[in-house]
């Protein structure tokens, strides 16, 4: 756990994520805790007076997928839920700016400039505000400066709402270290293994086989199943039917050819000066013959890294930036340019001229996106036809074949989507199955009655008719004779595999394989067992020994070393357990806030739109 979040908030990425998109994974699910999917098609969310257009909220879903799917399609990240995501996301900054609007809260140009340059993803080796790094995470972001300040305002006045109710919530430092302690400790141990053998073991006599079905008899009893027929539609199988048209495929290539494409990318030095006048004392300087990355040092005190801003496309940079930068030639000092941080001096080192995408190299990648899509829309159409031809009386058979659907008819399903004997469904079925919508309808419906339609998971509709039911009941030896003796086999073989590894523990000697260094959740154990393995190893003594038994093999399990952590590891793990913790405390009021601005302002959500918005300009 505590790598994760260790790992997790060292990546300047992963924190421009978290910043802006964190609660829309979790708090909102469109429609879970609204008043409704309602609101005109000119706002894609609303609450009193803030409000979002469809495009607005469509773009933020299309800077989404390039940055966090960027193999995915738009109709894969619409089937993947990306927009309940986004618009979950945006809906907490809309319900914050209708409560801010009633309280008059600002955002000083100070505080936008506090918030930035105190941002640590932003800042160099030494702590200070570095601009190159500030507009590299931008241009991996895909949002301009003016987006990134907009989203600061947003975060800034949440805070001011917020501040008074988290300030006093807090964990102590004692308590993370006595987390991080406890989490970082490591162990080194031998690991000794009996496989689990049931080719060696003899079939049993006919009193023993049936002894060991008396005492676990019921084990082996029929449960309560379900003869059921289900009919299903999905995009799926309409994507797979659909035949995209020539001219069809060629206007989505032009539509979509920057998408293909690869853009001209420069790589840039740039200078960032407060004074247009230092700016052009430095660009003379440059143009003197001195190096730009001489210049920086003695005038800005900056590295060598911190003139780089990467290696960029035109639509990543600042209009006013873009333009001379992507309108200069190589190693000609250009500026100043004034932006919302200063006055610039730019060099570019190196020009990446961009390739044109060719039709017949992603030609199957636009079939598939245009069927998906298409599939989408269709799946909706088909689902009413579905459930009005139910509706009018047709056999579920007759109705799903009308709409090109899948009948599959499964003999014996328990409520658990287990067959008889206790395994999975296999078959056609078994997919259908594992859904929990599908398996809930066919137990909550009555015998002989249709159900009605309902969404399935993976753009999927479905409906069910239970054609009979039989109860539990108690089997007979021959009933399960060949299962019985399985397990009777398996049973005998773990016996014996345990047996050797306690002897082997008992012993204690240093038979076996010695493993690397292993964290408590099993981190770094080169095993399957390993969850088990590191469970059993911490609750042992140093050179004591103790087994497991995976139902695959029996280990025997001598602790050789216990390696508690070092104080500068466990002050560096402890300070991010108290972030995550804190934040996880703020998160949680957070949210119990949200939940109560989205009623008291009315918060109103229209995916739809943004969907015809989306799939529209494909």
């Amino acid at each position: 756990m505590l790598q994760a979040m260790r790992s997790g908030t060292k990546s300047p990425i992963m924190k421009f994520f978290l910043l802006f998109l964190a609660g829309g994974f979790a708090l909102w699910g469109v429609g879970d805790v609204t008043t409704g999917l309602i609101g005109g098609s000119d706002k894609a969310i609303s609450a009193h007076d803030v409000s979002m257009s469809p495009r607005e909220v469509a773009v933020e879903f299309e800077r989404t997928r390039r940055n966090y799917l960027p193999n995915s399609s738009v109709g894969e990240a619409l089937q993947s839920g990306l927009l309940n995501d986004v618009m979950g996301a945006l809906s907490r900054d809309v319900l914050f700016r209708a409560e801010n609007l009633g309280l008059n809260l600002t955002v000083t140009r100070e505080m936008q400039r506090d918030s930035i340059v105190n941002e640590k993803s932003f800042q160099d080796k030494l702590g200070s505000f570095s601009e190159g790094r500030f507009l590299q995470a931008l241009n991996r972001s895909g949002m301009s400066e003016s987006d990134y300040l907009k989203r600061v305002d947003g975060v800034l006045m949440r805070d001011q709402l917020m501040g008074s109710l988290t300030s006093g919530t807090r964990f102590d430092k004692a308590t993370a270290r006595v987390i991080a302690s406890y989490d970082l400790e490591k162990r080194v141990v031998r690991l000794t293994s009996f496989p689990v053998t049931t080719s060696s073991i003899p079939t049993p006599a006919a009193n023993v086989l049936e002894k060991f079905f008396a005492e676990n008899k019921s084990v082996y009893d029929a449960p309560k199943l379900r003869k059921v027929t289900i009919a299903s539609i999905s995009a799926q199988m309409l994507a797979n039917k659909l035949d995209i048209p020539n001219a069809e495929i060629q206007l989505a290539f032009e539509n979509r050819i920057e998408e293909f494409s690869k853009p001209e990318m420069r790589k840039i030095q740039q200078m960032v000066f407060d004074d247009i006048e230092k700016a052009k004392t430095a660009q003379l300087r440059i143009i003197s013959g001195e190096k730009f990355v001489a210049v920086a040092a003695d005038m800005l005190n900056w590295t060598d890294a911190d003139t780089i801003l990467g290696t960029v496309t035109k639509s990543a940079l600042d209009p006013a930036l873009a333009d001379i930068a992507f309108g200069s030639e190589v190693g000609i000092p250009v500026g100043p340019v004034e932006t919302a941080f200063g006055q610039h001096v730019i060099v570019v080192e190196k020009i990446i001229m961009g390739e044109q995408a060719l039709l017949p190299d992603v030609k199957q990648k636009i079939i598939d996106t245009l069927r998906a899509e298409k599939s989408i829309d269709m799946l909706y159409e088909k689902a009413n036809e579905f459930e009005d031809a139910i509706g009018s009386g047709a056999t579920i058979e007759e109705a799903v074949f009308k709409v090109g659907g899948s009948l599959i008819t499964i003999e014996n399903v328990s409520r658990n989507g287990l067959d008889v004997d206790g395994r999975p469904i296999t078959g056609d079925g078994a997919k259908l199955i594992k859904d929990t919508a599908v398996l809930d309808l066919i137990w909550a419906g009555e015998i002989n009655e249709t159900s009605v339609i309902q969404e399935g998971g993976d753009d999927m509709f479905f409906a069910v008719k239970v054609n009979s039911q039989s109860p539990q009941k108690e089997r007979s030896l021959d009933d399960v004779r060949q299962r019985v003796n399985a397990d009777w086999k398996k049973a005998e073989a773990i016996k014996i595999a345990k047996a050797s590894a306690e002897v082997a523990a008992k012993i204690n000697d240093d038979n076996g394989t010695i493993t690397e260094t292993f964290r408590r959740n099993g981190l770094g154990l080169d095993h399957e067992a390993a969850g088990l393995i590191a469970n059993r190893a911490f609750d042992l003594k140093i050179n004591s020994s103790g087994v497991v038994e995976t139902g695959s093999e029996a280990i025997a399990i001598k602790t050789l070393q216990i390696i508690p952590a070092g104080d500068t590891e466990i002050e560096e793990t402890g300070a991010i357990v108290i972030e995550v913790l804190n934040n996880a405390l703020r998160e949680d009021m957070l949210n119990m806030v949200l939940l109560s601005f989205s009623e008291s302002h009315d918060l109103q959500l229209n995916p739809t739109a943004v969907r015809q918005l989306l799939v529209g300009n494909q």
